[in-house]
C-alpha cells in the first residue's frame, strides 16, 4: 500500500511540476530579489538621506553664522569704536559692505524650502565676505575654516 501512494505521488509530482518553471526558477529569485533591494533601498536611501542633510546643513550654518559674527564685529569696531583710517570714505565704503553682507545672510533660508537657489546665494555671501575683508586688508587672517571632529582628525586612509 505504501509504494502504491508513493507511485501516486511521484505521477501527480511529473504532471504538476512544468520543466519551464525550473528554468525561469531562477530567474525569478532574481526578480524577488531585485524588489526586496528596491525596498529596502528606498527605506535606508531615506534614512541616509536624512543624516547627510542635517551634517551638510550644520556646516552651512556653521559658516553662514561666522560670516554674521565677523560682520558684526566689524561693524561694531569701525561704527561705534570709530576705527580709524585715513579716508573717511573708506570707512563709508566699508560699512556700506558689511550691510550689503548681513542682508544677504538675513535672506539665506533658515529651514527647508525647495524654490531657493541656496548655493548661488552662499557663493555670493562667500564673495562679499572676501570683498569685505580684503577692503579691511585682513584677507588671510579671517578665513572660515571648517570645524573637524576627533574622529576625522585621528583618520588614516
Amino acid at each position: 500500500m505504501l509504494t502504491r501512494f508513493f507511485k501516486t505521488m511521484e505521477q501527480q509530482l511529473k504532471t504538476e511540476l512544468d520543466l519551464d518553471d525550473l528554468v525561469n526558477l531562477e530567474s525569478m529569485f532574481i526578480e524577488i530579489g531585485k524588489e526586496d533591494g528596491v525596498k529596502d533601498g528606498v527605506k535606508s536611501g531615506k534614512l541616509e538621506g536624512f543624516i547627510l542633510g542635517c551634517e551638510k546643513g550644520y556646516e552651512i550654518s556653521q559658516e553662514i553664522g561666522f560670516y554674521n559674527g565677523v560682520a558684526e564685529m566689524w561693524l561694531k569696531i569701525i561704527v561705534d569704536k570709530g576705527w580709524n583710517t585715513p579716508k573717511k570714505s573708506i570707512n563709508e565704503r566699508i560699512v556700506k559692505q558689511f550691510i550689503s553682507l548681513r542682508e544677504m545672510i538675513s535672506l539665506f533660508p533658515r529651514e527647508n524650502q525647495q524654490n531657493i537657489e541656496f548655493v548661488e546665494l552662499l557663493d555670493k555671501i562667500r564673495s562679499k565676505y572676501k570683498v569685505c575683508t580684503s577692503l579691511l586688508g585682513v584677507v588671510n587672517s579671517q578665513k572660515f575654516k571648517k570645524a573637524t571632529t576627533s574622529t576625522e582628525e585621528n583618520d588614516t586612509y
